[in-house]
């Protein structure tokens, strides 16, 4: 319907007449407007450009919507909807609105990129135009400058420098932005956004403050050992972030650049800068320069390198027999850096001056050779010599014999070349033998390995012990075979039971055969004098730990005895050897097996793991490598024989065995110490055979270490330089399982090392630990893997508090602290239940190390008393869900379960088996072994089982324990006559019945039958023999250890109150997978798990405790009252450094004396101060840890007055104000204190109405202020503490992101595969490192 033009006038004319009745409102191209009339029943009209008025009804438009209540809408816009719209009721107009269309902002001034220096003004200019008038704002990034101040136009640079304006951000009335007094935190992308109705459009420039670099962390001096692995670590800022580089100057005078260094696969630099040599060498000794480069310039900083080289022996002198009167010459040629020196000994004592020799020298680098050169020997020139080469990495020394002989010969002589050529070969093919039989049978399609396989695997020797024990069959064997072919010369009549053979072979022969051998060697005696080390931490073989006696307590050192050792023929046969004893698997079946358990109502099955964990760690006997028969000519393997024949020692079968039907069960005699048995038989006197312990006799958790420096150095993890040990794959974040690599075993035991996965015949490898047992049973695997995560747990946490660090240090002073868990664990929480209070009291109190006192394992503990957990294992292993519930793949059967790792890699992590331990009863010690141990040890399909206490009573026999009744008399109790004496100590009339028909006397009784057939003491777990054992030899273990844990001089107090927190609880909490719940003790059986603990609620190890502050310890200012003289005003900052601490300590302070007395706050300036108190409290933390409060402070007000640190947060809540930081942090409360105190003294004079309780109210006012703002200072300075902690934390994950191909964004760092949003509308993926970006399709961008 068209309407007239002068109804359009009247339309006009009415609405001008009312300002409300009129309405201008803008759109968009594309967008939409809405026109209120109000009023329901309406009709909207629209005036076109050339007059005419229409109803938007008939433009049947769509994009024009009219709602019931009058309202209406008009869609995407179009250029032809600008025009005046009109309200129309009934006829009459109500209401009229112009539409106009807006134009998009256009930049008429865009700002440019500047790159300038710190502390210029920078000017970014930005003006636009546009309809309706744009709005102009500023961004950074994506943050709003929203409250920056608004400055005139027209300033100069001066004038806007010194504005009267906070902050650094300035915008002029006309929209140009100025940024004062910039720094690198002002580096970024500036945008200037023009928004009206039309649209938005934004020009950006990008700001580069040039700063030069600053190095931050520069590398620091090193001097390493050739077996170190170097790490440079140099850390640099700047802007634009520098480019970090190295370069060498070498002592030889050689510059090696970057490029051509990192060529070499020996260097390496890693994300951060850190340059890391492996394996470095003489020729890597120089200095190191750490390169920061940008467009600000260049800056360096330098370390020394120095790589000591422990001296080695290219050529060692060689051993000679040489006649009267010839000459002789030993050349000796030694590597080394520094080049070592070179000294002669002869006999151990310094090679005295004689015409009858000369020294000829001669050196080259690194490299020294010298010739000792006899003209013509004497008779007195016979003996020991010694090459001995020494520079600052160490000494090394190579012994040699000369013997000047007179031609007469012994008539053993002539044997020893061919004996000692047919002695090695013998040994060394038995033991390839071993090898290759073993190598073919797991390499087999088919192959199962027999019980004997799956035994081999509990008793490996590390290398040092296999080439050891081979030494001894070495010796053993020439003896035999001379002593054969002198009785078949008819020589003479060999009787080595009864008299030394000495005269068969000359004295010269006898050293020239036990040098060859290898025995000499293993005879040597550690030099303890020059290990400094030593003074602080243990060896790892446990020589040194009695400077005295270097070897008591050491690895691969024979065992001590408690009586002396009972062979048949006095030297080196056992007991049964030729004369008869009952069968040990007789009297396993008749005695000692049981079919049935009974559940121990107090203790739990942990009992019994962390028994054989710590029996680990004290003792470990090996086999004879060979396991072939010692019989001349005869080449027979052990489990081939039923014949005793050297070292083969097999167990007899009774005729009516129950289950084997075989003549024997196999069994190797232990390995012998060189020196000992027939390997002393050509000396003075005939020496007793000693068994070999391969582990350190210390608590010292050798069996999560190693007991010899090449397995420590297979165990750690020197990547990181943290002090870390290797560990194997990851389970869940930071938990990882043991490591499954093979590389501790020698090459001739590899194929041995093989342990059973899901199926039966699939073999992989075991754990890798300190102790080649750690997968024998799952229990065991699990309390070694808990150990070895321990330590990394502590390994960080020292090396977190104390940066200053070196790898080295780290991992020694986190061994120490685990091997004083041990030792805590041990003495506190499981042995006073194996022994009970009485044992306790033989144990007696601790009194300090005691040099006279042999801490050596006895071999009747190791091989019989401390046996006694074998009773405690039941034929089930229980296992729990995250709850304690039920689990779901149930329990284990111990004759399933042995050597088998999956058990914790693929059915569900440590915890359920932990949470099984927890919830399992201990088995009854009833003298009684479960038959999964009698007859299905290490059981596998189709093959015949081994018998556990055979094997035991066998092992007791060849290691020539002493009978049961001898051991019970020495143990205070009447020896008896008969076996009804035995009823006091064995009750059960049926058990001494059984003795009976077994034994012949009563005199037989094996130690380790008799002592387990005891009743259980009172209170105890064992009886009173094996009572009297044990507890002599862990008063042995605890005196004898020089580094034992409560000793005063390698803890401090508080540090020793740390580690008497842990229990093995605490160590479950912190090490399990994810164990959030345990009993107390957890030792004691309780099945109920709603009582049990939450580990947050356990105390907590303070690892502060732990700080090395270097030199004098530091106390905790809050822990003291020191009274002060003098009265001055000072300000209430510093510390004080005491030197001598107890009831009484004195010491250095800062600030002089001040009023008041009885202060707890430390103070500025220097003065000495004394004081008095109760209990002081030893702690490590730095003055610069005391003071960290104060940068807590400065990064509040940095943070409040929009400082450099962050740029663009101006609109961020208003922190804490300078004052009240300062009143908070640097005690002006205390100060009002004092004035509080000050006047309380005179509130009589000052308010006459004022009473004395007044005064005392105030007074305790005041103490309440005082405490409560110590309380303040100590929450701030931890809350700082858990800053920089989190601040290490969140820089470790980032450091671990970037190595697994994180993207580092502007110091943002994403995750491999994280998305997120980039700048200008695009949207981000970071991808092996690299970032990709894509346009985001929900971002609208204006293309300027």
């Amino acid at each position: 319907m068209f309407i007239s033009l002068l109804f359009l006038c009247s339309v006009v004319l009415h609405c001008a007449t009312s300002q409300s009745l009129t309405e201008s409102i803008s759109g968009r191209l594309g967008g939409f407007v809405t026109l209120k009339c109000g009023e329901p029943g309406i009709e909207w009209v629209k005036a076109t450009s050339n007059g005419q008025l229409i109803n938007v009804k008939d433009l049947g438009d769509r994009r024009y919507i009219t709602l019931q209540d009058g309202t209406m809408y008009i869609s995407r816009l179009k250029t032809e909807d600008a025009a005046v719209y009109t309200c129309m009721q009934e006829g009459l107009p109500l209401k009229m609105i112009t539409v106009s269309l807006a134009a998009k902002p256009t930049i008429v001034i865009r700002p440019s990129d500047v790159t300038t220096a710190p502390g210029s003004l920078v000017h970014f200019p930005c003006e636009g135009s546009g309809e309706p008038e744009p709005k102009l704002e500023w961004r950074i990034g994506r943050t709003t400058l929203t409250s920056a101040p608004v400055i005139p136009d027209g300033l100069t640079d001066e004038e806007i420098m010194n504005y009267d304006a906070s902050g650094k951000f300035l915008i002029t009335e006309s929209g140009h932005l100025y940024v004062r007094d910039v720094t690198s935190h002002y580096t970024g992308q500036y945008i200037c956004v023009l928004n009206n109705d039309g649209g938005t459009v934004w020009a950006t420039a990008n700001l580069l403050v040039v700063e030069t670099p600053k190095i931050t962390s520069a590398p620091t001096d090193m001097t390493v050992l050739d077996i170190d692995v170097v790490g440079f670590a140099c850390r640099a800022n700047g802007n634009p972030r520098p480019k970090m580089s190295w370069r060498i100057e070498t002592d030889e005078g050689i510059t090696i650049t970057e490029d051509v260094l990192l060529s070499s696969s020996r260097y390496q630099k890693d994300h951060f800068n850190t340059l890391r040599i492996r394996f470095p060498l003489p020729s890597d000794s120089g200095k190191y320069i750490c390169i920061a480069t940008n467009a600000g310039g260049s800056v360096e900083a330098a370390a020394r390198l120095n790589v000591y080289l422990t001296p080695q022996f290219r050529i060692p002198p060689k051993d000679a027999w040489v006649p009267f009167g010839n000459s002789a010459v030993f050349s000796c040629t030694v590597f080394g850096s520094p080049t070592p020196v070179i000294e002669w000994f002869k006999d151990n004592e310094y090679l005295p001056f004689s015409n009858t020799y000369q020294i000829q020298h001669v050196t080259r680098p690194h490299e020294v050779q010298e010739r000792l050169v006899f003209a013509a020997v004497q008779f007195e020139d016979t003996g020991f010599y010694e090459c001995r080469a020494s520079n600052e990495a160490g000494t090394a020394r190579h012994e040699f014999s000369m013997a000047v002989t007179d031609g007469t010969p012994f008539p053993g002589d002539r044997f020893v070349k061919d004996a000692l050529e047919y002695a090695q070969n013998f040994v060394n093919s038995a033991v390839q033998e071993t090898q290759v039989i073993l190598s073919a049978r797991f390499n087999s399609p088919n192959f199962q390995p027999t019980p004997q396989d799956l035994f081999h695997l509990v008793r490996q020797p590390t290398r040092q012990t296999l080439y050891m024990a081979m030494s001894a069959e070495v010796f053993e064997h020439a003896l035999d075979y001379i002593h054969e072919r002198i009785e078949e010369l008819n020589a003479t009549s060999l009787a080595r039971n009864q008299q030394p053979l000495g005269s068969l072979l000359s004295p010269d022969a006898i050293d020239h055969l036990e040098d060859l051998s290898g025995c000499h060697a293993r005879k040597r005696m550690p030099k303890c004098d020059m290990r400094c080390q030593l003074m602080s931490f243990r060896s790892h073989d446990g020589t040194c730990n009695n400077v005295k006696n270097p070897l008591w307590g050491s690895g691969l050192h024979s065992m001590n005895r408690f009586l002396p050792a009972l062979y048949e023929n006095k030297y080196n046969t056992p007991r049964g050897w030729s004369h008869t004893l009952p069968s040990a698997r007789m009297i396993s079946q008749r005695l000692m097996k049981t079919h049935t358990t009974s559940d121990h109502a107090q203790f739990s099955i942990l009992m019994m793991h962390f028994g054989q964990f710590l029996d680990h760690d004290l003792a470990q006997t090996v086999e004879g490598p060979s396991e072939t028969s010692f019989a001349p000519f005869l080449r027979v393997r052990c489990e081939q024989t039923c014949s005793n024949s050297m070292p083969c020692f097999p167990i007899e079968i009774p005729t009516n065995d129950t289950r084997i039907d075989a003549q024997c069960m196999p069994f190797v005699r232990s390995a012998a110490t060189c020196g000992t048995g027939d390997t002393s038989v050509f000396g003075k006197e005939v020496k007793v055979r000693e068994q070999l312990s391969q582990v350190t006799a210390f608590i010292d958790a050798s069996l999560v270490y190693g007991s010899a420096d090449e397995e420590m150095e297979t165990l750690r993890d020197r990547s990181a330089n943290k002090g870390q040990l290797r560990v194997g794959r990851e389970y869940m974040p930071g938990k990882h399982f043991l490591p499954r690599e093979d590389s501790l075993i020698p090459e001739e035991l590899e194929s041995q090392r093989r342990c059973i996965g899901r199926a039966a015949t699939v073999f992989v490898d075991c754990f890798i630990a300190g102790d080649f047992r750690a997968t024998e049973q799952p229990g065991l695997a699990v309390l070694h893997t808990l150990f070895m995560r321990q330590h990394n747990h502590v390994a960080y946490k020292l090396a977190m508090i104390n940066p200053q660090w070196n790898d080295d240090r780290v991992y020694e002073e986190a061994r120490k602290i685990i091997g004083a868990v041990m030792q805590h664990i041990s003495y506190t929480e499981y042995l006073p239940k194996v022994l009970g209070e009485e044992g306790l009291k033989l144990i007696g109190e601790y009194e300090g190390y005691d040099t006279d006192t042999d801490p050596s394992v006895l071999n009747e503990f190791a091989t019989a008393a401390f046996r006694f957990g074998h009773t405690l294992i039941p034929p089930t292993l229980f296992r729990r869900g995250e709850n304690y519930q039920e689990f779901e793949l149930g329990d284990m059967s111990l004759h399933n379960s042995f050597f088998t790792p999956y058990r914790l890699t693929d059915e569900g992590g440590i915890d359920p088996i932990i949470r099984g331990m927890i919830m399992q009863n201990l088995k009854v010690p009833d003298g009684k072994l479960s038959d999964s141990l009698t007859e299905r040890l290490f059981h596998v399909v189709a093959q015949v089982s081994l018998d556990l206490a055979a094997i035991n009573i066998q092992r007791g026999r060849d290691h020539a324990l002493p009978t049961y009744n001898d051991m019970r008399q020495v143990c205070g109790m009447r020896r008896a006559l008969n076996f009804h004496d035995l009823q006091s100590e064995i009750r059960n009339a049926t058990t001494r019945q059984l003795l009976s028909e077994l034994y012949t006397s009563v005199d037989d009784i094996d130690l380790w039958v008799g002592g387990l057939e005891e009743d259980v003491a009172e209170g105890a777990l064992v009886g009173p023999t094996f009572r009297c054992i044990i507890a002599e030899q862990f008063r042995r273990t605890r005196d004898g250890d020089r580094f034992w844990y409560e000793s005063d001089k390698h803890f401090t107090p508080e540090q020793l109150r740390q580690i008497k927190k842990v229990t093995l609880a605490s160590v479950f909490c912190d090490s399990a997978d994810n164990i959030t719940a345990v009993p107390e003790d957890v030792f004691l059986y309780n099945p109920d798990a709603h009582r049990y603990k939450k580990c947050k609620d356990l105390p907590k190890f303070d690892f502060d405790a732990f700080m090395d502050c270097g030199g004098a310890d530091y106390l905790r200012y809050e822990s003291y009252d020191f009274e002060h003289t003098n009265a001055q005003s000072v300000s209430p900052t510093g510390t004080i450094i005491v030197t001598e601490t107890g009831p009484t300590a004195t010491g250095t302070g800062t600030g002089p004396t001040l009023a008041s007395t009885h202060t707890t706050k430390p103070y500025e300036g220097t003065g000495a101060y004394t004081g008095t108190t109760a209990a002081p409290v030893v702690t490590t933390k730095s003055v610069t840890e005391m003071q960290t409060a104060k940068d807590v402070t400065e990064l509040l007000t940095e943070m409040q007055t929009g400082g450099q640190n962050h740029p663009v947060e101006e609109s961020s809540t208003e922190m804490y104000s300078e004052t009240e930081s300062d009143d908070l942090m640097k005690g002006s409360g205390d100060q009002k204190a004092d004035m509080m105190d000050n006047h309380s003294d005179n509130m009589m004079e000052n308010f006459p109405d004022a009473t004395e309780k007044d005064a005392m109210s105030i007074r305790e006012d005041l103490a309440y202020l005082r405490k409560n703002l110590e309380t303040m200072k100590m929450q701030m300075t931890r809350l700082n503490e858990n800053l920089v902690t989190t601040s290490f934390q969140v820089t470790m994950l980032e450091d671990r992101l970037l190595v697994e191909g994180g993207c580092n964004v502007d110091g943002t760092v994403y995750e491999q595969g994280e998305q997120f949003s980039g700048d200008s509308c695009t949207f981000c993926i970071c991808q092996g490192g690299e970032v990709s970006c894509v346009p985001d399709p929900g971002c609208v961008q204006v293309v300027l």
